[in-house]
């Protein structure tokens, strides 16, 4: 099934393997510093880091998910072998052979090439990093080390290393916010992870490049068929049909209080599964009908996909939390009636970087191995209740199963 938010203005859309593939746990190890090689005839590379990491916790786990674009500005090929990442002495993430390549994606290139290492003259590389540790060793700031191959004039591969500058690791804690729904139990569907959909898609808008769903969730209500003890599944009946989803019309609510900053309303629901959407995709209408909040302090929340017709808020309107903001719906580029909820650091849905954020409870009720499993088949079983798992200030990761108070 393909999820929202990923066509026509979503540039980049690289979902590499199954979900959690190419993720890296950290473990520190100690490794010699050796100097870079100076070479008059290297031109240069330019490494950016687009927005710093803030760290984030889930199942009791910190990571970190930040990007490096590499542009090589030299008139030769280059290859790049290794990214290296380090806390001070300290390495703490190794990319190199299929781990490297599975967290590269090449902007520009009309389709994939044979090696996504192989970077051309005056092109880019974008690096996805997701790094996993335990909360104590969430470091302060980050260094890269770049292991580029290069031809000499006799043909010969040498290597080249290149240090990029450091990037300090951003010392604010996370939103803490209530579910954007009353309760209930939902699948964070191409939630927070190195491959999910959402990690994967950039926007380029009014000149600038941006990962607004950095950690951007599709969240889809789960029912059951009358008895707590049957499987959960998405939809009963008929699934061509949008009442027939557990979630279509759920009261969309304000995480936190805040201002109307925009609103988008008018766009009609799809037909679910359909292979066409209702209204041609643009940038007016990929996000289907929205509220748009602004939440102070630099953070904007953005509830996606709304049924035409539900919105009860308009721009200017100061809301408060919990206030109802409209119903779940089916509409924009999606395929199925769910809500998609993302934080980012400025007044435009799109055109903005993605930011961590976590909830104030839920419990863990499972992981599932693909979203498919709640329409296909019988569902999905809940793990025993002994094995449910309570969360604090924590964010839900890709496909987790989670139930709010």
């Amino acid at each position: 099934m393909k999820w929202d938010l990923t066509a026509v203005l979503v540039v980049c859309l690289c979902f590499l393997g199954a979900p959690g593939a190419g993720q890296v746990s950290v473990q520190a190890e100690k490794r010699p510093q050796y100097p870079a090689k100076n070479s008059s005839e290297f031109s240069p590379v330019d490494v950016r880091v687009p927005i710093p990491p803030t760290p984030v916790m889930s199942v009791g786990k910190a990571y970190l998910a930040y990007e490096l674009i590499i542009t090589n500005f030299q008139a030769r090929d280059l290859t790049l072998t290794a990214v290296e990442v380090f806390n001070g002495v300290f390495m703490i993430a190794d990319y190199r052979n299929e781990k490297l390549t599975n967290a590269l994606y090449r902007p520009g290139i009309p389709r994939d090439p044979s090696d996504r290492r192989d970077i051309g003259p005056g092109m880019s590389a974008i690096a996805f990093i997701w790094l996993t540790m335990d909360p104590a060793t969430i470091p302060s700031a980050l260094h890269h080390r770049l292991t580029f191959r290069v031809l000499d004039p006799n043909g010969n591969g040498v290597d080249t290393i290149v240090e990029s500058r450091q990037v300090e690791v951003r010392k604010d804690r996370p939103l803490v916010l209530p579910p954007p729904f009353e309760g209930g139990t939902w699948a964070a569907g191409n939630g927070a992870s190195s491959t999910s959909i959402h990690r994967r898609a950039f926007t380029v808008i009014d000149g600038g490049m941006r990962m607004p769903q950095r950690f951007a969730v599709d969240w889809f209500k789960l029912g059951d068929r009358g008895r707590g003890e049957d499987d959960a599944k998405l939809v009963h009946d008929d699934p061509r049909k949008n009442e027939n989803w557990y979630g279509y019309g759920a009261e969309v609510v304000a995480v936190a209080s805040g201002i109307v900053s925009a609103i988008k309303d008018g766009i009609p629901d799809n037909v679910p599964l359909a292979k066409s959407r209702a209204v041609p995709i643009t940038l007016e209408t990929i996000a289907g009908n929205y509220v748009f909040l602004d939440l102070e302090d630099g953070h904007f929340a953005l509830f996606a996909h709304l049924q035409p017709g539900s919105l009860r808020v308009k721009v200017g309107d100061k809301v408060r939390r919990g206030q109802i903001l409209g119903r779940l719906g089916d509409s924009g580029n999606s395929d199925s009636p769910h809500l998609h909820f993302h934080i980012v650091d400025g007044n435009t849905p799109l055109g903005a970087e993605g930011l961590p954020f976590v909830f104030e409870s839920y419990e863990l009720l499972g992981v599932l191995k693909d979203l498919g499993v709640l329409t296909r088949d019988d569902g999905w079983r809940p793990q025993p209740s002994t094995a449910v798992e309570k969360c604090s200030k924590e964010m839900p990761l890709e496909n987790m199963v989670i139930r709010f108070p």
